[in-house]
């Protein structure tokens, strides 16, 4: 009977420990202590991200002309240091020294038959002189004159096309058009198919100023302007960034939508202001740009909750939490603008959670 008496006693016991554990864990889900926050003045900026590539700002590509000939010889080395109007290649055309001998022995064939008519305008003339009066020898006289004159003629066009060919040959000889380093020569584009794009054979650039170019979307072509600031980053080097400033904005765009596109899209370019970047030319960057910055009232993006379309915030009122609906603004990566909803006195719990809910008890810390 004892024995009975002591298990019954142990079972409530049990019972009541559970029933007591299970009491005091509601009390604490409905008194929670969580860390809260309050509306906090600062800088914010909306930004605009679009990839880009790294490229020589002022920059001469050489692309191969196969109407010149074979390329007989390159005439710089890369990494040169060059000038405008040094020779950078040379084109060899067969056709063309065959043309300048061809024009020469014209020349000359013409210019010898130039020489006997007018031995025989003069002849004719010192005859006219004893025999003015004789029409046979007035007819032939002008006749051969006419002949002259269209001798001299043919040597002038032949002139011309001696000029001709001189400036084409002068032409084989590819010349630099700016000051510059030679940065890279490929001497396969000239046996490139034709059916793939077309690559340079030489490029020459400047090295002291880089730019960035890039495309952006119709909406985000109204909100950029020439001159706003913009930060550069590249996969390559995590970690790292540069300035630069937006210096062209292409009136028209580089083409049209198409098929699973969303729309038109417009050339940029942005100048890097930084001379230290350590990236080379065709380094694929990316540019945040800013295009507005303003003093707003934020939270930490933790802070804010979405529900079908509504933001709210929970506040802390005599110790429970109140749901507050608010009106937000710009986003960055951390804060969220508040244009409305709080008065900035507030008590704001920081991460609220998906537990929390209005006129639960809250201990704040």
């Amino acid at each position: 009977m004892k024995k009975k008496v002591g298990i019954a006693i142990g079972v409530a016991v049990i019972i009541a420990l559970l029933f007591g554990i299970n009491i005091w864990k509601n009390v604490q889900a409905k008194n929670v202590t969580m860390e809260v926050t309050t509306l906090k003045e600062e800088k914010i900026s909306e930004k605009v991200m679009t990839p880009g590539a790294l490229k020589l700002a002022n920059q001469q590509n050489i692309y191969y002309t196969p109407e010149k000939g074979e390329i007989a010889e390159y005439l710089v080395e890369e990494g040169a240091d060059v000038k405008a109007g040094d020779p950078l290649l040379r084109y060899e055309n067969k056709q063309l020294e065959l043309d300048t001998k061809q024009n020469e022995l014209q020349r000359e064939s013409s210019q010898l038959q130039l020489n006997s008519l007018q031995d025989q305008l003069k002849d004719l003339d010192d005859q006219l002189k004893k025999d003015k009066e004789n029409e046979m020898l007035q007819d032939e006289r002008d006749q051969i004159n006419l002949q002259v004159k269209q001798a001299k003629l043919e040597i002038q066009q032949l002139q011309l096309q001696k000029q001709s060919v001189e400036d084409q040959i002068t032409a084989l000889t590819v010349k630099s058009e700016m000051d510059g380093k030679v940065v890279s020569i490929n001497k396969d584009a000239a046996v490139s198919s034709t059916g793939m794009e077309a690559k340079p054979l030489i490029q020459i650039g400047t090295l002291d100023q880089l730019i960035v170019e890039g495309a952006l979307s119709e909406y985000d072509t109204l909100k950029i302007k020439q001159g706003q600031g913009v930060v550069l980053s590249s996969d390559a080097m995590p970690g790292e960034s540069w300035k630069g400033t937006v210096s062209f904005i292409a009136y028209l765009p580089n083409g049209t939508s198409t098929q699973g596109e969303t729309g038109v899209q417009y050339p940029i370019e942005v100048t890097v202001d930084d001379k230290n970047m350590s990236l080379k030319p065709g380094f694929q960057l990316v540019m945040e740009i800013i295009t507005e910055e303003r003093e707003a009232k934020t939270l930490p993006l933790t802070a804010v909750k979405q529900e079908d379309d509504k933001n709210y915030v929970f506040t802390v009122v005599d110790g429970k939490a109140k749901k507050q609906e608010v009106e937000v603004g710009l986003v960055t990566n951390e804060n969220i603008e508040i244009l409305d909803g709080l008065t900035g006195k507030e008590q704001i719990l920081l991460d609220p959670g998906e537990k929390v809910t209005s006129g639960m008890d809250v201990n704040m810390k």
